[in-house]
């Protein structure tokens, strides 16, 4: 049966280690998954490693680029905008979480905006929409495609509004926004289905 290590002695072991010691638990770390500095920083504080050797050791990391907050901060949106999309706040309360300081996150939100002033993309129905440059932003066009994937159930128009309206805003994506795009595509749904009906009669 393997023994049980005990919490103390290693916290004990660890703020004897030397800064070769420290770098070699740094770089560790980073095997399992990306970290920021700061998360790596606080993790290995936490582990009860010397607070001088752990800024040095993550210095070194950064010196040689195993650790770099901003591809890290524009991974996290990247992969964010291809599954889950959310909204500018909540994007940034997640950079913040993963450890990325908040001139940075607001910049790299500031960039997807940017960066994205052109865009095809598909929206509801088999419709395909053009946006044209400066037309919408990137938060904008992240609260189509997370509406998207939103199904309506078909009831009365004003509570699927609030339905589709409540579902945006728990992504974090603003109220005004939230509201406008979903009577847009109630509007559109109900539009399709009276046009539909329409061409049955005839």
């Amino acid at each position: 049966m393997a023994r049980r290590r005990d919490p103390e002695a290693q916290k004990t072991r660890r703020a004897a280690a030397e800064a070769s010691d420290v770098l070699e638990a740094a770089a560790r770390s980073l095997s399992g998954a990306p970290r920021s500095r700061k998360s790596l920083e606080e993790r290995l504080i936490t582990a009860g490693y010397p607070e001088e050797h752990v800024r040095t050791a993550v210095a070194r990391l950064v010196e040689i680029g195993l650790i770099d907050d901003e591809r890290l901060g524009q991974a996290l949106l990247d992969s964010r905008d291809r599954s889950r999309q959310r909204g500018d706040r909540a994007l940034l309360q997640e950079l913040k979480r993963r450890g990325i300081d908040d001139e940075l996150a607001q910049r790299l939100l500031a960039q997807r905006a940017a960066g994205e002033a052109q865009s095809t993309e598909p929206v509801w129905g088999a419709t395909l929409r053009v946006v044209e440059e400066h037309a919408e932003g990137a938060e904008e066009r992240a609260a189509r495609a997370a509406l998207a994937k939103l199904r309506l159930r078909g009831g009365d128009a004003r509570a699927e509004v609030q339905r589709l309206a409540q579902g945006l805003a728990r992504r974090g994506f603003p109220s005004a926004l939230s509201w406008r795009l979903a009577r847009e595509r109630v509007e559109s749904e109900t539009r399709a289905a009276l046009s539909e009906g329409g061409t049955e009669e005839e």
